[in-house]
């Protein structure tokens, strides 16, 4: 996409906005995994709650899930690239910020900001931390929450993410009762991860007696501040477990798959399917594709990145990996860098 483009997908975008009836913003988390205070802090917590230096219960603190490879710098172009219509910008961390990040633009919040009084600080497993990113001061009502490897290929509009009512839409990926089955089949084992996710259609059916065949990816998540204050008066105990867990434990529950889940449950959000002919549909008419994901390390990830730099999805994300080199990870930063060269208004560069 050369610069003209980029101005008339601007243009087009601003204009969007003046006709958007909400005031949508943007949630970030991130973390400086490489901070000497961090570590330390984190390191004397792990002797503490497990008895050594070791660790966490299926490797869930690995080093590859806080390195920061500038994923958010270039996140944030995409943003401003793409979606001009975002009124503000909130970057939640705990007390760190970025050397290159532009305060004036955007909200830089503490976890201890948003957390409750009762829950020790601080954490080191993003469950918690994504449970009160609706806590954010000043926070509109509607809202985007990305991680800060979320990006965004093309133009987007609000509609893409909020009715004009304001009720989310909700970008899942459906799947048949065989592997629903086996995603139920993984609560309480060992794989951290996936007993969250599991536990999360547990506790939806068990209140609602019935369930939803979706699984979510890494896009930018819908959400409305007042449902998700709901959702924590609906599972009290639930989210209580997750928020004191400082690291990732099978005890916990996800919140990007229980809230969105909740809302379908309730009646306050809307399923939009982006896998299947869906996703065939967009990518001939030429909308592009909504979501295409790699990991860094596996041996497919130069060629997924080659056609998200070709097909453009609206919105794309690429993991850092216990498995990636050096190499791998400079070759992120050059294809970010490709895609988005130009530094935005939320950079110190930016102006």
């Amino acid at each position: 996409m050369d610069a003209t483009a980029n101005g008339k997908a601007a243009a087009e975008q601003d204009a969007a906005a003046s006709s958007s009836p909400l005031a949508i913003d943007a949630v970030f988390t991130w973390v400086d995994g490489a901070d000497p205070v961090w570590i330390e802090n984190k390191g004397a917590l792990r002797r503490r709650v497990f008895g050594k230096d070791r660790d966490t219960p299926d490797d869930a603190d690995n080093a590859a899930r806080f390195r920061d490879n500038d994923e958010l710098k270039y996140a944030l172009r995409s943003l401003a690239l793409f979606a001009p219509w975002i009124r503000a910008v909130h970057l939640l961390t705990a007390d760190q910020k970025p050397a290159w990040l532009n305060t004036r633009t955007v909200n830089l919040v503490s976890h201890r900001d948003v957390f409750p009084e009762d829950v020790p600080l601080p954490v080191f497993s993003t469950r918690p931390i994504e449970f009160c990113v609706h806590r954010v001061p000043g926070l509109a009502e509607h809202f985007l929450y990305c991680n800060d490897d979320f990006l965004l290929g093309r133009p987007v509009s609000p509609g893409e993410f909020f009715r004009p009512d304001g009720t989310p839409l909700l970008w899942v990926l459906k799947r048949g009762e065989g592997y629903m089955r086996k995603v139920a089949g993984k609560l309480g084992g060992p794989d951290s991860h996936a007993s969250a996710i599991a536990r999360a259609h547990a506790l939806i059916r068990e209140r609602y007696g019935r369930s939803f065949p979706y699984i979510v990816r890494h896009y930018p998540r819908s959400m409305v501040r007042a449902s998700a204050y709901a959702l924590w008066e609906a599972f009290p105990e639930a989210i209580r477990k997750t928020l004191h867990s400082p690291f990732r434990s099978p005890s916990d529950v996800s919140v990007t798959i229980l809230y969105p889940l909740f809302l379908l449950a309730e009646g306050l959000g809307q399923a939009k399917v982006v896998n299947g002919p869906r996703q065939f549909f967009d990518v001939v008419t030429g909308r592009g594709p909504a979501y295409m994901g790699a990991s860094l390390g596996e041996k497919n990830t130069g060629r997924k990145m080659r056609l998200i730099r070709c097909l453009r999805p609206r919105a794309f994300c690429i993991n850092d990996a216990p498995g990636a080199s050096g190499a791998d990870r400079r070759g992120l930063r050059d294809f970010l860098d490709a895609m988005f060269p130009e530094p935005c208004k939320y950079e110190i560069t930016g102006g």
